[in-house]
């Protein structure tokens, strides 16, 4: 919008100019200095270029300079009004330019955190440049009413308002060009996180805690530090990093909305942790009932998600509307709704039962001196619930047009509403984490109830935390599934792994299935009969060593039965891992024995006989002849080590030859892996 400025102010009455220049007098505008450079270029929080488009839309910083012109706009034509109107109308409009300037450069300074890539370095600058062209407008205007509206104090003003509007037209066109294809295509995970979206980007949100961790395990200093780096306007480095901080924190990184979800998250911290603070049994009190209400969070989570895949399998707009509207219905009811409920509930508002969305709303406006209150309220459209609970709405084969309550409405607009809401919702419960974790002291944390899905996201912890990598849970009764990535020869030690850990965080878990990622794999079964002799060798190591390679042995016959597999493929393949351990060990350790390492030979023989232990273990679950196999190599490799005990180190060098020709006779096969690698 420009601001036309005449080249010729014509007569000032004599009154307003000095009905002006006393208000002048005694008013100062408080506009805040420009962001030094050293500010503009501390830009921290990584984004992609979809995310970057994204925070200039959301920050509508074209439309707060709109605020500037139109007030300026308004105060020029005062030039004419009457002393009395002058004085009237002058102080507001001045506080309101006043506020205009202070809220483009507060919005601009939250800009300025976030670090997209160089190809947008010129769209960066640009928004520096319209905060300060938008104050010196202001401040020319402000020194020109000073003068009481000489005609060649207008000058500056138009000409800083002129330079505003072009740098706002350049945004509002970069904003708006993101459709475009010319647009890369950037790795999320790698962009803000330093993951990739191979080990990140397949599966269900609900088990991305699984994925996060497992990847982090890799180098989780550099990745703590480069997390901490891009939150450090909400953490500081002596607050430690919770695997629940840390999930919260990288799904932060990774909105679709970075700007929303920020301002969201920072405005959540600092109400609970200022509530905390000042009523912390309370506030207490209202997060546990929130935090009691996460089945029914999930349940809408997973609604949501189905919503979203019907809307990109719809062939028809008419299909698509009703997809859209139904998220729309699902976040506003389920996540906003419970959101607000809690936040109401911490300023001490009491919900009526059963409140609908329009009262949920109406008690937000009355809250909106605070911020959060008021960015949920912005999230309802009553009018569009309204039409879509009573079935008011139809796609316009004709126009093309959504209509809604007979009002045409954008398809993409709603989309981005339900966008939006999802996104300060999950905002708010992110700076709940911050806000729990700065304030840990200030918790009573009392008994929570162990609900499916508290035990479920233990579960999925204890794979992420054992470095595998999960793409969903399912529960029915006593059975997990697990949904994997297809399955390598050298992932199922780490799939058992995971499920003995998972079997420890949930002991009522009595099956297990891993469920591979391509059709027609079969899936990896294990029950309580494997999981308990599994168990009962790996309990007493768990501390001291790496329990898997012998505890792998009663896993994978009990694995191997409950695939269909004979009793004698099981226990060739056991026999084959088993032998592979000990000889692999003697060859990794022949050097040190070589030079009568008795460390060495104490480790060997060690190591030996949790193999024969496996190796009993795995024989008890299988029958006949092949448990009869199993249990006389268990026995050689127990009388080999019986014997090398008062050896000396070197003669282990080339020692348990048993196992060398059980390896040379037995091949693993596994019905899980596609094809034996080696």
């Amino acid at each position: 919008m420009d601001i036309v400025f005449p080249d010729q102010l014509g007569t000032v009455e004599r009154e307003s100019r000095a009905a002006a220049q006393a208000l002048i007098g005694r008013l100062k505008l408080t506009a805040p200095h420009a962001l030094p450079p050293e500010q503009q270029d501390a830009a921290f929080i990584p984004v992609t270029r979809v995310q970057w488009k994204s925070v200039l839309k959301d920050a509508g910083l074209p439309r707060l300079q709109q605020v500037t012109d139109e007030t300026a706009i308004e105060i020029l034509h005062l030039r004419t009004a009457s002393g009395a109107t002058v004085g009237k109308r002058l102080p507001e409009l001045l506080q309101r330019l006043g506020r205009s300037v202070v809220d483009l450069s507060a919005v601009a300074g939250e800009v300025s955190r976030f670090s997209p890539s160089r190809t947008s370095a010129a769209e960066r600058r640009l928004a520096a440049d319209l905060v300060q062209a938008n104050q010196r407008e202001a401040q020319a205007l402000f020194a020109c009413l000073n003068l009481g509206w000489l005609e060649s104090a207008w000058s500056p003003v138009k000409r800083h308002a002129q330079a505003a509007q072009a740098i706002a037209r350049a945004l509002e066109a970069a904003t708006w060009n993101h459709h475009q294809a010319s647009v890369p295509d950037e790795d999320t995970y790698r962009r803000t996180l330093g993951l990739s979206a191979e080990e990140m980007g397949h599966g269900s949100g609900v088990a991305v805690r699984a994925r996060l961790l497992a990847a982090r395990a890799k180098n989780p200093k550099k990745f703590d530090r480069r997390l901490r780096r891009s939150m450090k306007h909400l953490i500081d480095d002596s607050l430690p990093l919770t695997v629940k901080l840390l999930n919260h924190l990288a799904m932060l990184a990774l909105s679709d909305r970075p700007l929303e979800a920020h301002r969201a998250t920072l405005l959540s911290r600092d109400l609970v942790a200022s509530h905390l603070k000042s009523a912390p049994e309370p506030t207490c009190s209202v997060m546990a009932r929130h935090v009691s209400q996460e089945r029914e969070l999930l349940s809408s989570h997973r609604g949501q998600i189905a919503y979203r895949d019907a809307y990109n399998r719809a062939e028809h707009h008419e299909e698509k509307a009703r997809a859209a509207l139904d998220m729309h219905r699902a976040a506003l009811e389920g996540d906003v709704k419970r959101t607000a409920t809690v936040v109401l509930e911490m300023l001490g508002r009491t919900i009526p039962q059963g409140a609908s969305l329009s009262t949920i709303r109406d008690l937000l406006v009355a809250q909106e001196e605070q911020p959060l209150c008021k960015l949920l309220a912005s999230t309802i459209h009553s009018d569009w619930r309204n039409a879509n609970a009573h079935e008011e709405f139809r796609w316009d084969p004709v126009d093309g047009t959504l209509l809604l309550g007979g009002q045409p409405t954008d398809l993409q607009a709603v989309l981005d509403a339900v966008i939006r809401a999802r996104t300060i919702c999950h905002g708010f419960e992110h700076g709940v984490a911050v806000a729990y974790a700065q304030n840990a002291s200030l918790i009573n944390w009392g008994a929570e109830e162990a609900t499916y899905v508290s035990r479920d996201f233990a579960i999925l912890q204890a794979a992420g935390e054992v470095g595998f990598s999960v793409l969903d849970i399912r529960r029915q009764g006593t059975s997990v599934r697990l949904d994997v990535s297809d399955l390598s020869i050298n992932d199922v030690r780490e799939a058992f792994r995971a499920i003995l850990r998972g079997s420890i965080a949930d002991p009522g878990v009595e099956r297990w299935e891993l469920r591979q990622r391509t059709r027609g794999r079969p899936p990896l079964c294990l029950d309580s009969t494997g999981i308990g002799a599994g168990l009962r060798v790996s309990e007493p190591l768990w501390e001291t060593a790496d329990p898997l390679p012998f505890a792998e042995l009663p896993l994978l016959a009990n694995a191997m039965t409950n695939a269909g597999e004979s009793a004698e493929i099981a226990a060739s393949s056991i026999l084959f891992f088993a032998a592979a351990h000990v000889t692999g060990e003697r060859d990794r350790l022949s050097r040190a024995l070589a030079h009568g390492d008795s460390a060495a030979k104490k480790e060997l023989i060690s190591t030996t006989r949790l193999i024969s232990t496996g190796a009993k273990a795995a024989a008890d679950l299988l029958e006949n002849q092949a448990r009869r196999k199993l249990l006389a190599f268990a026995e050689v490799l127990a009388g080999e080590c019986h014997r090398l005990d008062h050896a000396p180190p070197w003669d282990l060098a080339r020692s348990f030859v048993p196992a060398d020709r059980t390896l040379r006779r037995h091949v693993p096969c596994l019905p899980w892996i596609a094809e034996i690698e080696g």
